[in-house]
């Protein structure tokens, strides 16, 4: 998708080493490691077609705020003109570049129980609560431009003709019941939207270092928790999901309540988003599936994903 020299061009906006670049992942694989005068930082280019200027710089402000707030995040690079967000408007993909310094630290081993376990569960679940309880501190004392809200972009408002009838009935009923859900400050704000165990680091003293911000938008704090749950379950065997889901939340949400409190029936948003974010990954993944590069394995996950859907079974089903 991106040229060499376009990649190039962007490294040298901020005072890179074209000659260090290397690709290290991303969904439209925009994510480049580099040096710039000996030390590691990371390179994002974002197709303006999917993302404008305003809303980066929206993000980049909100994760400037919650870095000042004791969360853990890399910290931003500026370019040559001592811009936080640069641009190259040029065809084929006209884009916005963004620069972090690479995190020290590691991924969790969801295999090494002295890693994934009840303190990182409880850990993880403080730092999210930390977070949701700052999204009204934040928009109380900054004017920043509007996020997306929970129904605008990714999924929404796209052609989904490709997906089964009862997918896309499926769909339409759980909007409507979403629509159901008390919207406030205790239950509703900014969600980092994809707060799963490879979008964090933790770092040598054992401390939590988020990163990936770029799906913020408002939504339900309890989707945020059921995303996490969501992806901590791929790593569980399917019939041990059910007990694993309990222990998790027990640890989890003994260390969010600490930062944050939420309306009553939360359990029972969590379930439903547990469910929800089955029917919203498949759609989202279908979206944008390229299907002359997707491999064998990809499809073969989307395959299954759609079967489960259309028996109704749940996340948790053996």
């Amino acid at each position: 998708m991106w040229k060499e020299e376009l990649v190039k061009e962007a490294c040298r906006k901020f005072r890179g080493t074209e000659s260090s670049l290397k690709r290290i992942g991303g969904f439209w694989e925009n994510v480049y490691e580099y040096e710039r005068d000996g030390e590691a930082c990371v390179l994002k280019l974002i197709p303006i077609a999917v993302k404008d200027r305003n809303l980066i710089y929206s993000e980049l402000q909100w994760v400037s705020f919650l870095r000042t707030q004791g969360i853990r995040i890399p910290r931003q690079i500026l370019s040559v003109h001592g811009k936080t967000v640069e641009e190259i408007r040029r065809l084929p993909v006209p884009c916005c570049i963004i620069s972090f310094q690479k995190a020290p630290g590691k991924f969790v081993n969801p295999e090494n129980p002295s890693e994934w376990n009840r303190t990182l569960f409880r850990r993880w679940g403080q730092v999210m609560g930390r977070m949701h309880s700052l999204s009204g501190k934040f928009h109380r004392h900054q004017s920043v431009p509007p996020f997306e809200e929970w129904n605008e972009g990714e999924i929404y408002h796209r052609d989904l003709s490709f997906a089964e009838s009862s997918i896309r009935d499926r769909l339409n009923a759980c909007l409507a019941r979403i629509e159901t859900f008390p919207k406030n400050e205790r239950s509703y704000g900014l969600i980092h939207n994809d707060f799963h165990h490879r979008n964090f680091l933790l770092s040598y003293r054992g401390e939590m270092i988020l990163f990936d911000f770029a799906d913020v938008k408002y939504h339900w704090f309890t989707y945020d928790i059921a995303i996490a749950l969501y992806h901590a379950l791929s790593s569980v065997e399917q019939q041990d999901r059910a007990g694993f889901k309990t222990m998790f939340l027990e640890s989890f949400m003994s260390g969010y309540l600490l930062e944050h409190q939420l309306e009553e029936g939360w359990e029972e948003q969590i379930d439903f988003f547990l469910e929800f974010r089955l029917l919203f990954s498949y759609l989202h993944q279908m979206t944008h599936l390229n299907r002359e590069k997707a491999s064998e394995e990809t499809i073969r996950h989307l395959r299954r994903m759609k079967e489960k859907l259309l028996r109704g079974e749940s996340v948790l089903a053996s």
